[in-house]
C-alpha cells in the first residue's frame, strides 16, 4: 500500500508528451506472456506457493489524443480491456481476471515507451477452499473474486505498427472477506509481449494550455455513505452487513490532485462477533462503533476518480487488526453534486470488506 501511495504522488510531475505534429494509430491489440510466483505471506500458505506460474493476457487498447484537458495532464493515457489467465496448481488451480485499465506514459518518445498500468475486475479461481474436498487452499474461499493488478510496462518500437515489450507486474486476487478464507493470491510477475497498432491514424493535441485557477476551486464538504457484506473468522458461512458513513473535507490543487481530511465512522456486524469470540461483553451496537479520521488524495481523470486514504481509529473496541486502516477504491461523480463509489476497506494486507455506496457533495 505505501508503494501505491508513492506511485500515485508521482503522477502529479508526469511531464507532458512535448512533440510537433504527430499521428498514431488510434487503436492496439496485443498479448503477454508472463513467468512468476504466488507470494507466501502466511505460513498456513505453504501447500499453495510452491510452484512457479505462468500466465498470459490479451488486451485491446485506445489511446487517447489530447481532446480532454485530463488527457494533457497524463502525457496521453491509454485505456483498455485485459483478458488474464493462469495455472496456479492443483489447489487452487486457474485463475483468470477480466478488468478495465488506464496506462500512464512516464516516458513518452518515438523510440521508447515507459508507462504505469493499473487495473481492476472481476476474477474467478477454479478451486475455492472446501472444507472436505479442497481444504489445502487456505488462500481463498470463492470463486468468483476481485481482481487488481498494476504493471510497469517497457517496451521498443520496432516498426509503425507493432512494439516489444517487457514488463514487471503484480496481480491480486481476492473477495474483500466476503467469505473465508481470505488471504487472498499476490503474484509478482515479469513477461514479455508484442503489440500490434491499427486504425486510421489520427493527430494528437498536444502542449495545449491548461487553465486552472485555485482560488476557483475552494474546500467542498462531501457526505458519503455504503455499506459492505462480510464473513466473522469466528463464524463460517454467516454473513454480516457493515454500514459506513463518512464527512470529507477537500480541495482540488491541481488538475489531477485533490487532498482532503475525512471522518468515518463504521458499525460492522462481523465485529460485533469478533469480539464476543475473544470474550469481550458487547452490551450494544455503539459500543462495537468505530470511529476514525484520516488523510485522503484522489487522483483525476476527468469524473473518475482514484481515492486513498490513511485512517487512524479514534474510537475502537476491536484492537486485534491495530490502530490503523487504509481505503482504496474509486469515486464516479455524475456531476457536481452526486457521486457513487466503490472502496476496498484494509488493515495492512488484509481486507475487512469492500464499500458500495453514495454521496453528495454541498
Amino acid at each position: 500500500m505505501k508503494q501505491l501511495s508513492l506511485l500515485l504522488l508521482l503522477f502529479q510531475f508526469v511531464p507532458l508528451f512535448a512533440q510537433e505534429e504527430v499521428t498514431i494509430h488510434p487503436y492496439t491489440v496485443g498479448v503477454r506472456s508472463q513467468y512468476g510466483f504466488i507470494l507466501n505471506h502466511s505460513e498456513t500458505m505453504e501447500f499453495v506457493t510452491r510452484q512457479h506460474i505462468s500466465a498470459f493476457e490479451v488486451y485491446w487498447e485506445k489511446n487517447t489524443l489530447g481532446k480532454n484537458n485530463w488527457e494533457q495532464e497524463y502525457n496521453l493515457p491509454k485505456w483498455g480491456m485485459a483478458f488474464y489467465a493462469a495455472h496456479f496448481n492443483q489447489y487452487i488451480g486457474n485463475g483468470y481476471g477480466l478488468h478495465p485499465y488506464i496506462s500512464i506514459p512516464i516516458i513518452n518518445n518515438r523510440v521508447y515507451h515507459l508507462d504505469f498500468r493499473m487495473g481492476a475486475g472481476l476474477g474467478y479461481i477454479s478451486n475455492p477452499f472446501d472444507g472436505i474436498d479442497n481444504f489445502k487452499n487456505v488462500a481463498i474461499g470463492t470463486p468468483i473474486n476481485a481482481f487488481l493488478t498494476l504493471l510497469v510496462d517497457s517496451y521498443f518500437r520496432l516498426n509503425d505498427r507493432t512494439n516489444l515489450h517487457t514488463n514487471i507486474a503484480f496481480t491480486h486476487f481476492s473477495n474483500a472477506s466476503f467469505a473465508k478464507p481470505n488471504l487472498g493470491i499476490n503474484i509478482p510477475t515479469i513477461g514479455i509481449g508484442l503489440d500490434y497498432n491499427f486504425g486510421e491514424k489520427a493527430a494528437l493535441e498536444v502542449n495545449r494550455e491548461i487553465d486552472f485557477i485555485r482560488k476557483e476551486h475552494p474546500i467542498k464538504l462531501s457526505i458519503r455513505s455504503g455499506f459492505g457484506i462480510s464473513e466473522s473468522s469466528a463464524t463460517i458461512d454467516k454473513k454480516y452487513i457493515s454500514g459506513i458513513l463518512s464527512v470529507a473535507a477537500e480541495k482540488q490543487f491541481t488538475p489531477k490532485s485533490k487532498l482532503g481530511l475525512e471522518t468515518n465512522v463504521f458499525q460492522s456486524g462481523a465485529l460485533i462477533d469478533e469480539l464476543e469470540a475473544l470474550g469481550e461483553k458487547v452490551n450494544s451496537d455503539l459500543e462495537a462503533m468505530q470511529v476514525g479520521i484520516g488523510a485522503s488524495h484522489t487522483l483525476t481523470f476527468d469524473r473518475l476518480g482514484l481515492y486513498l486514504q490513511l485512517g487512524l481509529y479514534l474510537k475502537s473496541k476491536y484492537k486485534e487488526e491495530g490502530n490503523s486502516y487504509r481505503r482504496l477504491g474509486l469515486i464516479y461523480s455524475f456531476d457536481n453534486k452526486l457521486s457513487t463509489h466503490i472502496i476496498l476497506k484494509t488493515h495492512a494486507f488484509k481486507a475487512e470488506y469492500v464499500e458500495f455506496g453514495i454521496g453528495y457533495t454541498l
